[in-house]
């Protein structure tokens, strides 16, 4: 009986997977193969991964700029009254870095502004619409969506 993992080739061979080699030497174009499919898979992950970290910085900014405006506002009653005319120079800086990047309000951002009231108590809302760009794969992804983060806070 045969050893299956002994060497019954020919002796002057350096190893054993040469001799294997040269009996499946049809094979070497497969890696070919594979690469061309797995490239594509590759160039999809990176756009997620890349649409992914914009939309993160999209939602983090928008989520910061509302609460600043917010937090401007609410300090006291005056601020509350001129938030709708400064609240887009509170927030517009927090976008500077942003995948499509603003300096002031316009088509990429929006900012709302609101002083309702809970009861007795006056407070200060500040909503941010921001539109982030993204690289768009028809079909799978969009070219673009909006992001909207609203902060509320009592006027002291």
């Amino acid at each position: 009986m045969n050893n299956p993992c002994e060497f019954t080739g020919n002796p002057d061979r350096v190893s054993a997977w040469e001799g294997a080699r040269w009996r499946f030497r049809s094979l070497g174009g497969s890696a070919v193969l594979e690469i061309g499919l797995l490239i594509p898979w590759l160039a999809l992950t990176f756009t997620g991964a890349l649409d992914f970290g914009f939309s993160a910085y999209g939602i983090i900014a928008a989520e910061n700029g509302a609460r600043i405006a917010a937090t401007w506002g609410a300090a006291n009653a005056t601020n509350a009254a001129n938030l709708s005319a400064n609240a887009c120079s509170y927030v517009a800086p927090e976008f500077t870095y942003a995948p499509t990047p603003v300096t002031a309000c316009g088509a990429a951002l929006s900012v709302s502004t609101s002083t309702p009231s809970i009861g007795s108590l006056q407070t200060v809302r500040v909503t941010v619409t921001y539109t982030v760009n993204l690289l768009q794969i028809p079909g799978l992804m969009p070219a673009s969506f909006a992001i909207t983060r609203t902060a509320q806070m009592p006027i002291r």
